[in-house]
């Protein structure tokens, strides 16, 4: 494991919307990335059967937590996706489920489109599935590697957050402004803002990227973000102790402007910047 550079983590309750906010979490990676569309594709098919087992497997039906993380194997050149739950977990071994024809975890499409896959029964309860894809293709590279991050090679298992809080986590920072855009913007839509202020979504969270990309702390970041009926809510850190506090006093960024809140938390001895965005259209 010690030539897999962690990219990025996402914590999701599994729903059926959730797909389309993995789906867009690997469209702001790929974008990073400059990766070759055909891979963008089936990166998107395999991890999207991956989550709708879980979504119609793992709970019996209801929603519960799912992760998601993308790592690059630096070594390989090859990009490993796993996808875990904490839910009832595999009735039988992974071999009898491949067998299986009513579709299920539509492994047979899982398998013709990576080069590895891996299905295991986890500690505790819920199953991992793990996926491996060819960063190369007739000798020619399928994406642009990522700056090797310095901090853990590995997520954490399953990030702790509250229900209905989505968790995404960006590694190193310099990946982060694709990603949270569109996390952002899919976490907006499920909150029915008018297409105005889905705008503005947008425009805020490339402000927090750039900022992200002055003050952060070391080479990972966390967003957190949940949002009710035309109200997000959005958390990102850690920064550096006191940049915070220079943030949310510039009268005049995207921030202050477009966010109806911005303040400055406590991220142990680090800061955290949070903001509310309502829309009242």
């Amino acid at each position: 494991m010690t030539s897999q550079a962690p990219i990025v983590g996402l914590h999701v309750q599994s729903r059926p919307q959730t797909l389309t906010l993995v789906r867009g979490m690997l469209s702001g990676v790929a974008e990073q990335l400059a990766m070759d569309p055909e891979l963008l594709d089936d990166l998107k098919t395999s991890v999207s059967e991956a989550c709708n087992n879980v979504v119609l497997h793992a709970y019996v039906g209801e929603p519960g937590p799912m992760d998601i993380q993308l790592f690059v194997d630096v070594d390989d050149e090859s990009i490993i996706v796993s996808v875990r739950d904490r839910g009832v977990g595999l009735s039988d071994s992974p071999a009898a489920i491949v067998d299986d024809g009513a579709g299920g975890l539509g492994v047979s499409v899982m398998q013709a489109l990576t080069r590895d896959l891996q299905l295991s029964q986890r500690a505790g309860g819920g199953t991992q599935v793990v996926m491996r894809f060819d960063g190369r293709r007739d000798d020619r590279p399928l994406f642009t590697m990522p700056p090797v991050a310095t901090v853990d090679h590995l997520l954490p298992a399953v990030a702790q957050g509250t229900e209905d809080e989505v968790m995404v986590t960006v590694s190193p920072v310099a990946l982060l402004p694709s990603v949270l855009g569109r996390v952002a913007r899919t976490v907006a839509a499920t909150a029915h803002f008018s297409l105005d202020r889905f705008s503005d979504v947008y425009l805020i969270t490339d402000a927090l990227a750039a900022y992200a990309g002055q003050a952060a702390v070391g080479d990972r970041i966390t967003a957190r973000l949940t949002a009710s009926e035309r109200r997000l809510w959005l958390s990102l850190g850690p920064f550096r102790s006191g940049t915070g506090r220079l943030l949310e006093a510039r009268a005049q960024s995207p921030l202050s402007m477009l966010a109806d809140e911005v303040t400055v938390s406590a991220w142990g001895s680090d800061d955290a910047v949070e903001l509310v965005v309502l829309d009242a259209r």
